[in-house]
């Protein structure tokens, strides 16, 4: 049976509201998603990356770069060892994930953020959201170590889970990648996209939403192992 790990998706306005949550599900997961949004890719806008407090080094950290200029962001933030999730909207479409132009350079674009990013010493996933056809990542898949796919629009949390972005995940695990969702997991969602080929599962409102946060997260990985 594969593995599949809980990941917890950290959406947050204030400081003291990142160190909640943080210090909720560090005992339990190995591994956290922090949401970036810059209020242009996507209407939200979170916390200054210069005012997130420290989080434990032995959680792996992903940045979710809902943002225009990732690369900018991907400065700031100079974390050795943390994963970057690019959107590949953020390159192939003027003006983001709403931008309806295309960007005849974002394939070079992009492998040269992508090149940065690991000379800095960090490592890159490939986020795509819900209107991108899944063959656009086949250009990066050999250069980044995961694909988000997203399974709700970017911007909000508590969105219904979107059953069709399954097709995705099976066309990216029949080609060796790993697979990481990120909205809408829950109970019965976590099955579902786990038996579409996802390892990696983001989960907000079903986590957070909870009372018991440790038998919340043992809840949703017992249902994606089904």
């Amino acid at each position: 049976m594969r593995s599949v790990e809980i990941v917890p998706a950290i959406l947050v306005k204030s400081a003291e509201d990142f160190t909640s949550k943080i210090a909720q599900v560090a005992p339990h997961v190995s591994r956290v998603q922090l949401d970036v949004m810059d209020g242009r890719f996507v209407p939200n806008e979170t916390l200054a990356i210069e005012r997130l407090p420290e989080i434990p080094s032995r959680l792996l950290v992903e940045y979710h770069l809902m943002v225009e200029k990732p690369l900018e962001y991907v400065e700031r933030i100079g974390k050795k060892g943390a994963i970057y999730e690019l959107h590949l909207e953020s390159f192939t479409r003027a003006g983001g994930r709403g931008g309806k132009s295309r960007n005849p350079g974002a394939e070079q674009e992009l492998l040269g953020a992508i090149s940065k990013i690991k000379k800095m010493g960090g490592r890159v996933g490939l986020a795509i959201s819900p209107d991108t056809p899944v063959e656009e990542t086949e250009p990066f898949l050999s250069h980044v170590e995961l694909v988000l796919v997203m399974t709700v629009y970017p911007g909000f949390s508590g969105q219904k889970y979107l059953q069709e972005m399954e097709g995705k995940m099976r066309w990216l695990a029949s080609r060796g990648v790993c697979v990481e969702v990120d909205g809408g997991i829950e109970i019965g969602t976590a099955r579902r996209a786990a038996g579409a080929g996802a390892t990696l599962l983001g989960a907000a409102s079903g986590i957070f939403a909870k009372t018991d946060i440790g038998q919340a997260i043992a809840a949703l990985r017992m249902d994606a192992q089904g």
